[in-house]
């Protein structure tokens, strides 16, 4: 339904791409994960949506080849599209739970993260395992340099509600960790404050109006 008003906003090559999608769920979070980031680039560095143009580094990570100052960062889950817009560097991650697997944990946790998971009761364990995942793929995804950093080369440690991080990073770091529904997990990472009230859940509708909105004052 609203495919064919999202693509009026977004640019030729990027249809392109979509196009070439064999499955309709990752063409809609090609789709809804573009239109999700022109929205808040526009409303935050108040910039035309139709006027932002993406790129991507050498390691893939996207950036904006016309603002230089604005930064952003986008991960989709489940039925969830999370972006994160900022001043500085930024990394976004969502998870959608499934169940636990150790195996997994041992390979992309450090020996600390990996102790700290087994340590914990079975509920606790799948609660704490998305926490420690989405935070290491958002600092991942904050450095943009792709998987040439080992992921257990760092770790976080949560304790009383606090992420603590270590690793070989001169940065100051903040960090936040929150959940969706009781079944997905969020993470951010950036050299900028963090505040969780600044998660802010939106529709498509709200999203084509303001589009909308913004070509009608433009025109």
């Amino acid at each position: 339904m609203y495919h064919s008003k999202l693509t009026a906003f977004i640019s030729n090559e990027k249809k392109n791409r979509l196009q070439k999608f064999h499955y309709k769920e990752d063409y809609k979070r090609g789709l809804f994960g573009d239109i999700l980031a022109r929205y808040l680039i526009s409303t935050n560095f108040n910039i035309a949506p139709c006027t932002i143009e993406f790129a991507n580094n050498s390691y893939g990570k996207p950036f904006i080849k016309n603002l230089p100052n604005a930064f952003f960062n986008v991960s989709h889950s489940g039925n969830y599209v999370f972006c994160g817009v900022s001043n500085t560097e930024i990394g976004v991650d969502i998870e959608k739970h499934h169940l636990l697997d150790l195996n997994l944990a041992q390979h992309i946790f450090s020996s600390e993260e990996y102790k700290d998971l087994i340590t914990l009761s079975d509920k606790d364990q799948l609660d704490y395992f998305f926490k420690l995942w989405t935070l290491k793929e958002a600092y991942i995804k904050y450095l943009g340099i792709g998987l040439s950093t080992p992921l257990q080369s760092f770790s976080f440690k949560i304790m009383d509600g606090t992420i603590h991080f270590h690793g070989n990073h001169c940065d100051i770091l903040s960090f936040l960790s929150t959940h969706l529904e009781g079944q997905y997990s969020l993470a951010c990472c950036s050299t900028e404050a963090i505040e969780a009230n600044a998660i802010e859940l939106l529709s498509l509708q709200t999203i084509i109006t303001s589009f909308n909105n913004k070509m009608v004052y433009e025109s």
